[in-house]
């Protein structure tokens, strides 16, 4: 699917079938204003079900009055998926958003499982200070269910210490990344 063909409504895919009705509801005040629109989709499984989460979008933010207008419910469907946003600062911001309801939806798990697969340190450091938000259940489910994506976000946690933090943290338990791996572990034990 090239850039012209894309629509933001194909972001539906990202979320499970059962919020599509809110997640249209979202994507309605999503401003399309650009040739950009969204890269390619992480295929993932998520209670059996298949979700193509965007690597990254480039959507503007809806206007503030905007959001205040969504169900709480749409308004952690937004704030979930502009963590996929091409700006760092956007997505950190997200990300504390939707963490906050990390404990009650299983697709959150998702978003915040790619994203410590990423490289900026402020972002994981969100989800290292929210760690006891973080839901073991769900965390089983994403690794039962995607065993491959999850090895490569470790592996993708390991690739940007190595390039980006190694020198900063000399040693891996230092950088916040492998903090990350390390409660993961423990909640999947």
């Amino acid at each position: 699917m090239d850039s012209e063909e894309k629509d933001k409504y194909d972001l539906v895919r990202a979320f499970p079938r059962d919020l599509n009705k809110d997640v249209r509801q979202v994507l309605d005040i999503i401003p399309q204003e650009s040739h950009l629109t969204f890269s390619y989709f992480e295929e993932l499984r998520l209670s059996e079900e298949a979700l193509y989460i965007p690597s990254r979008i480039y959507y503007d933010e809806p206007p503030q009055s905007q959001i205040s207008s969504l169900t709480v419910d749409q308004q952690t469907i937004l704030y979930t998926l502009y963590t996929r946003h091409h700006n760092g600062y956007v997505r950190e911001k997200n990300v504390k958003n939707a963490i906050a309801k990390a404990a009650e939806c299983s697709w959150i798990t998702a978003y915040l499982m790619l994203i410590i697969g990423e490289y900026v340190e402020e972002i994981l450091q969100v989800i290292h200070q929210n760690r006891s938000l973080l839901n073991a259940d769900f965390i089983k489910i994403f690794v039962d269910e995607n065993p491959k994506l999850y090895r490569t976000i470790q592996s993708r946690v390991v690739s940007y210490w190595n390039c980006y933090y190694r020198w900063k943290y000399p040693k891996p338990e230092q950088y916040v990344g492998f903090q990350v791996l390390a409660h993961l572990k423990r909640l999947l034990n």
